[in-house]
């Protein structure tokens, strides 16, 4: 504790517009503590469940926060390199990626909250959360373009997209669920071979992205949609 309030002095003093940066980032971490004994020490089952979705929300905002911070300075810096090594050293795998120019955290916390609660209240949550960054992980600079992926991923990826619609149809996030799975069906029927099956994921990447242009409130997921419909009609 002497040595993260050491270092958080030092680093107000460097940098005095930053203070309030590094007040929240030490609150988070402090929540991260938290939620990690919650997780391990909880009364039952259930409240040992909810505090690793917590502990996976709570490290989810911080790299978001450090991620914020690059993106407003150009670079990473020494504060976000020690919070990133603090979460480290209570093995929560956040780390610098060079090939993306950001903080990646590996959604662990999500995976142990469904393994211990697949049918828990936050269930849909963390399954949207795992969906979510497989989905950006492949998303290039153009949604038609793939990113360190192959066929047989982005087709389990397209399945598990199915079932969370299937199983979660009313939840929030499912018109982005649905957005997904339209740009997946879209990539799959440019890269199959067989003209049945082209045409099937086609068909289905269409029906698809008509819904995402109708009902999406989302500018990027509407543009996006409207793009490949006009090249599927090409």
């Amino acid at each position: 504790m002497r040595l993260a309030l050491a270092v958080a002095l030092m680093l107000t003093v460097a940098v005095p517009a930053a203070g309030h940066d590094i007040e929240r980032a030490e609150a988070l971490l402090m929540d991260v503590a938290s939620q990690r004994r919650a997780a391990a020490e909880g009364a039952s089952e259930s409240d040992r469940a909810e505090a690793v979705f917590r502990l996976g929300e709570t490290v989810t905002t911080l790299v978001e926060a450090l991620n914020a911070d690059v993106a407003a300075h150009g670079t990473r810096d020494l504060f976000a390199e020690l919070v990133a090594k603090r979460l480290q050293a209570q093995t929560i795998n956040v780390a610098w990626t060079p090939p993306v120019n950001r903080y990646v955290y590996d959604l662990a916390a999500f995976r142990d909250y469904l393994r211990r609660a697949p049918r828990g209240r936050f269930a849909p949550e963390a399954k949207f959360r795992l969906i979510a960054e497989r989905f950006y992980a492949t998303l290039g600079p153009d949604p038609e373009t793939l990113v360190g992926i192959d066929l047989p991923a982005l087709q389990r990826a397209a399945l598990e997209e199915e079932r969370f619609l299937a199983d979660h149809a009313g939840h929030a996030r499912a018109g982005t669920v649905r957005f997904f799975l339209a740009v997946d069906h879209y990539r799959i029927a440019k890269i199959v071979t067989d003209p049945a099956r082209r045409t099937e994921h086609a068909r289905r990447a269409r029906q698809a992205l008509q819904q995402t242009v109708e009902r999406s409130g989302e500018a990027f997921e509407v543009r996006a949609a409207q793009t490949l419909l006009e090249r599927l009609g090409r």
